[in-house]
Order: C-alpha cells, then structure tokens, then sequence
C-alpha cells in the first residue's frame, strides 16, 4: 500500500462490504422469522456503516480528500466472511449467538489484515494509521465478545442449544495447541530452512512452549511488531502450523468469553492478541497477504 488515499479507500470499502453484508442477513433473517437475531444484524449492519463514516471523516481531515475506490490498487483480502453469511441465511438454527460469533471473527480478520498492512508499509504514516485501525477493530471485537457472552448465557437460560463444548478443557486444548505448534516449528527449523528462517522458526517454537505453559503476557502488544526482514517459507509444516496457530486463536478467544473472573478473562485476551499477531507473522512468512 503506497498512499494514504489507497488506505483510506480499502478501510472504507471493507465497512461498506461489512455493512451491506449485516443488512442482508437482516432481511433474511425477518424472513426465516428470527426476529431477535435480525435487531442483532441490523444493529451490526449500522455500527459498520458508522465505521465507514468515521473512515470517511478520518481520510477527509487528514488528506482534503474523501476515500474513492478509484484509489484501490489490489483485491484486498475478504474480511466479511461470505461463506458463513450463506450458510447462515438459510438457517433456522441462526442465533443471537451465532450472529455474535460471526461478527468477532470478521473483526479478526479485520485486526490481521491491518497488522499486516502496518508491518509491510514503507509510508510512516500508513503505518501509523494501519495501527490505528488494528487497535479499533481489536476494541471492536472486544466489545462483541461481551455481547456474544451475554447472549450465550441468555440462550442457555431459555434452555435453547448452547454451542458445543471441547472436548479438553480451554486451557489444556490451548497447551496441547501450543505444544504441537512448538514440536512443529522446531522441526522445520531443524529441517531445510535458511539460517534467518531457522532462528525465526526456532523463536516462534520458544513462544509456543512459553505460551503452553499460560506464562507472562506482559509486553504482548494489539499490533505485531514491524518486520521488513521476515524470511520467506515455502516448506511442507507451513499449512499445518497456519492451521494451528488459527485455532489456538480460536481457542483463547472462546476461554475468554467463559471467564468468569474479569483478570483471567484479560489474561486470555492477551493471549488471543499474541496468537494473532504471530499468526499474522507466519502469513507474512508464506507470502500470503
């Protein structure tokens, strides 16, 4: 990303696409009527749309200009996920839950590409705006989780279907996550990897094995540290560890949501803010993004 114009015009189109997304779910959801879970997406619908003005206000003071797709020079990646916006609206078994729950993860997506953006940016200033819509996006989905907590506890009160439970506790599934991921890395680091590749991969499995014991979170900041050096990987443990760093995301994030005392459920969020940032970094190192 080259421009402040550029970024302005990708933070604003992925609310827009957010927005009309929700406001669709709407619709289909007064259809199936789900009348409950349709005031869910109609709210999330205008909280997005109040993004993309607070983009539009943000780009108009800082460049004279408002954002215009016209500035938009790649496909950014789908932060509103389509897929489950399919299945849902078709569903009788859509909730306030599951609406909820959908809405985090897209604030997610949304938190990933922005740290993405501020770690990649050449222009200060993008970066530093990047930062700034990463911190609100994570602040967004923070707010969602209490939302999604709250209805979760709701729909077990009216006896409806609560989601499914692990089979592990949330916390020994994040240590068996972790000790995996860790076993992992250092497997590749000791494989056919680069000398940078191999310290890099030695020091992500340092992290998993701190992080498998629940250890110090100090220092784990909302957006990854700039990298301008991070090795390329193209080997066969990638995909795996990808897939196990998304879940322990996952994992985190659903802990924190049952917390019941106020610092164990920060503990996890900062948790789940550190399994982010370094699943944005093992992104960065496959070349995706």
């Amino acid at each position: 990303m080259r421009t402040l114009n550029e970024f302005f015009a990708v933070a604003q189109a992925l609310e827009n696409q957010a927005s009309a997304g929700y406001a669709a779910l709407a619709d289909q959801m007064r259809m199936l009527g789900l009348a409950e879970v349709a005031a869910v997406f109609e709210h999330l619908a205008a909280t997005e749309a109040g993004h993309a003005d607070q983009v539009a206000g943000w780009a108009h003071a800082t460049t004279g200009t408002a954002p215009d797709t016209a500035w938009i020079r790649w496909q950014p990646p789908e932060t509103f996920d389509e897929a489950e916006a399919r299945a849902m609206a078709t569903s009788r078994l859509a909730s306030a839950y599951r609406a909820l729950s959908m809405a985090v993860r897209n604030e997610e997506r949304a938190f990933a590409l922005y740290t993405y953006i501020a770690a990649q940016a050449e222009d200060p200033a993008i970066q530093a705006a990047a930062e700034r819509m990463a911190g609100e996006e994570l602040g967004h989905a923070m707010l969602l989780r209490r939302e999604r907590r709250r209805a979760f506890h709701a729909e077990r009160r009216r006896g409806a279907a609560a989601p499914a439970t692990q089979r592990l506790p949330p916390v020994a599934e994040a240590a068996r996550i972790e000790q995996e991921l860790c076993a992992l890395l250092a497997t590749m680091a000791e494989g056919d990897a680069a000398a940078e590749q191999a310290a890099e991969l030695r020091r992500l499995a340092a992290e998993a094995l701190e992080m498998a014991g629940a250890g110090p979170t100090e220092g784990s900041g909302v957006v990854a540290e700039r990298r301008d050096d991070v090795p390329q990987l193209d080997g066969d443990g990638l995909p795996q560890a990808l897939r196990l760093c998304e879940r322990a995301v996952e994992v985190y994030i659903d802990a924190g949501d049952a917390a019941q005392e106020e610092a164990e459920m920060r503990r996890l969020q900062l948790l789940a803010e550190r399994s982010i940032a370094r699943l944005v970094l093992l992104r960065q190192m496959a070349g995706e993004g």
